[in-house]
């Protein structure tokens, strides 16, 4: 009893604080609000994609507007657009970007939110300070290394040029990490003399990546003291390079075949090798086609059992020179024979 006692009590002081009501006395009740309050990039390289997150969340019961953000120096920005409206409760998420391409050195500068609670009025600016020093000495590429649109199904390889100019002569590229398991690295020394040194680092993007817009981030590790990697954006829009569309039978008689046409389209022609259905169902015939074509129609019969009620079959084509399958279905709904012919409306 005397524990629970003391927790309870608690409980209720935080859930206070949770929905508390904002005060007109406390001017920096901003402050309150953001998860971090200063920004340590350290030292970056040259080119390299760099940004810090902030959580912002509203503790008060009002509901607050982001109304303004700013900066005392281009070199850094904002990502989100002013003004945001945070309900009570809620959280949002600001993001600074430092800019290591038009600037390098060290950076002592300030970025600036603005906040408002505007049923009456009450504002708050919070200042935060942003250091930084953009390597001279490490140079990347650039900071996003893009593969563009790619077919599914195609492997591709992008490089990326990292150079070094600092004077040591051991001064090398340890590892490359990325998330996304379809993408791989390589590092290849291209050559060193004299404290430089210069490197290619080898991305690849492998053919069984799906249809998806691909947003990853490449950390690039070195063998410098503290060093804790430079991140490259690592962008594809990969894209289906054979299309076909569900089969739809609609309603189909027991015991009656039907037969619709399945319409495959790709970029370029093709070849298909096989159609094959994943339960193996006799009840689906499908001829499939010899040529070589960028459009082929495959004639699909579909005899179904007394079985009434809906279906559903996945089928798995194979592409000539093609290791990723095509996949579609075909849908629709097994009736009684009786149902599908009309009969006199009977008084």
């Amino acid at each position: 009893m005397y524990c629970r006692a003391l927790v309870r009590p608690a409980c209720v002081f935080f859930s206070f604080l949770a929905v508390a009501p904002l005060s007109a006395q406390d001017q920096d009740w901003g402050k309150k609000m953001f998860d971090k309050r200063e920004i340590k990039f350290g030292s970056v390289a040259k080119n390299s994609d760099v940004t810090f997150k902030f959580t912002v969340k509203n503790i008060f019961k009002e509901a607050i507007q982001v109304s303004s953000l700013s900066t005392s120096c281009g070199c850094i920005s904002w990502q989100e657009k002013a003004p945001i409206t945070i309900p009570s409760g809620q959280s949002q998420e600001l993001t600074i970007r430092l800019d290591t391409v038009r600037h390098q050195g060290d950076k002592h500068v300030t970025a600036f939110a603005s906040l408002l609670e505007p049923t009456r009025g009450s504002n708050s600016t919070v200042s935060i300070p942003v250091e930084g020093r953009i390597r001279q000495d490490v140079i990347l590429q650039s900071n996003t290394l893009n593969f563009g649109q790619v077919d599914q199904g195609r492997a591709m390889e992008h490089r990326l040029n990292v150079s070094y100019s600092g004077g040591r002569p051991d001064w090398k590229v340890t590892q490359v990490k990325v998330n996304n398991p379809h993408l791989s690295t390589k590092i290849v020394e291209k050559g060193r003399s004299g404290g430089t040194a210069n490197y290619d680092v080898v991305v690849t993007l492998d053919g069984n990546t799906p249809v998806s817009k691909l947003r990853d981030q490449m950390l690039i590790v070195t063998n410098d003291v503290g060093d804790s990697g430079y991140a490259v954006s690592v962008e594809a829009q990969v894209e289906p390079d054979i299309v076909v569309a569900d089969v739809q039978f609609g309603q189909v008689a027991a015991g009656q075949p039907k037969t619709v046409m399945v319409v495959v389209r790709g970029k370029k022609p093709f070849k298909i090798e096989k159609v094959e259905s994943a339960k193996k169902d006799d009840q689906f015939k499908v001829k499939p086609s010899d040529a070589v074509s960028q459009v082929h129609m495959l004639s699909m019969t579909f005899t179904p059992s007394a079985q009434d009620g809906l279906f559903e079959e996945e089928f798995f084509l194979t592409i000539s020179g093609r290791e990723q399958q095509v996949t579609f279905k075909a849908k629709g709904r097994v009736v009684e024979q009786s149902v599908t012919v009309a009969k006199p409306v009977v008084p």
